[in-house]
């Protein structure tokens, strides 16, 4: 597995979403790595790591995240940053390796698994890709990661994305898309976490909207919910200042814990 380990300070791991590569978190790591060890790795298949064929799941996402710290010989606890497949592995993150958690920051995912509709379209999804590459589906995808007024006004966001979507390799996309139709439903386990949570969601999400995000912040003992406006699924690239204004109250909060 890459990673850009970029600063000094307590860690900060930032895990992308599908099917992306750490390059999303690019804002994120510039704003945080004065304070922190910022660690932004590329999930397997993705970006510049490895690629596995068939499944990858998100158990496996996890345990590849805490081979890559023991690797790099980060013993403190980490603060985790997910977005979307991202928050999906830190619920396995949680489960398998709660005691290396310091802070865990949930943007823009769900808790619980696929419907029989959402699993099939998965399926279908990397079939397509497998096919006929990940040019198929990767400004298809735009209007599901962007909000309206991103697309109007960030033009260079939808070109970004798309750039990284057909970097991304076809058995890469497919084995995670066929992982996250097949993962847990973590919605009754999640009142059991007792690590400091923040909840981010963009207003206009389509993917995982305000009321899923914050349904799931009502359950989380004490955790905190941030809504950013006119933003969708990619909040932390759509509104970087918001977003990393918010991490980073929160994180302070944590350090005086």
């Amino acid at each position: 597995m890459r990673a850009l380990v970029a600063g000094s300070g307590p860690p900060l791991l930032f895990v992308h979403g599908f099917p992306l590569s750490h390059q999303m978190w690019l804002p994120q790591i510039e704003y945080f790595q004065s304070r922190y060890t910022v660690i932004a790795p590329d999930l397997r298949g993705f970006g510049d790591s490895d690629i596995s064929n068939g499944i990858v799941t998100m158990e496996q996402h996890a345990q590849d995240l805490n081979s890559l710290l023991q690797a790099l010989k980060v013993e403190d606890p980490v603060s985790y940053c997910g977005l979307s497949m991202g928050g999906y592995i830190a619920w396995e993150f949680w489960k398998h390796f709660a005691d290396r958690l310091h802070a865990l920051i949930l943007c823009d995912t769900r808790a619980d698994s696929d419907s029989e509709e959402g699993v099939n379209n998965r399926l279908k999804m990397a079939d397509l890709v497998l096919r006929h590459g990940p040019e198929a589906i990767s400004t298809a995808m735009i209007p599901n990661l962007l909000s309206e007024s991103s697309q109007q006004k960030q033009a260079q966001l939808s070109e970004n994305l798309i750039s990284m979507i057909e970097a991304t390799s076809s058995e890469g996309i497919a084995a995670s898309q066929k992982g996250m139709a097949a993962r847990s439903d973590f919605s009754n386990q999640i009142k059991n976490i007792r690590t400091p949570t923040l909840f981010i969601v963009g207003g206009e999400d389509r993917l995982t909207p305000p009321e899923v995000m914050k349904g799931m912040s009502t359950l989380v003992p004490d955790s905190k919910y941030f809504e950013v406006r006119d933003v969708g699924h990619m909040a932390p690239m759509e509104a970087p200042a918001a977003v990393n204004q918010a991490m980073s109250e929160f994180l302070s909060a944590c350090s005086n814990i």
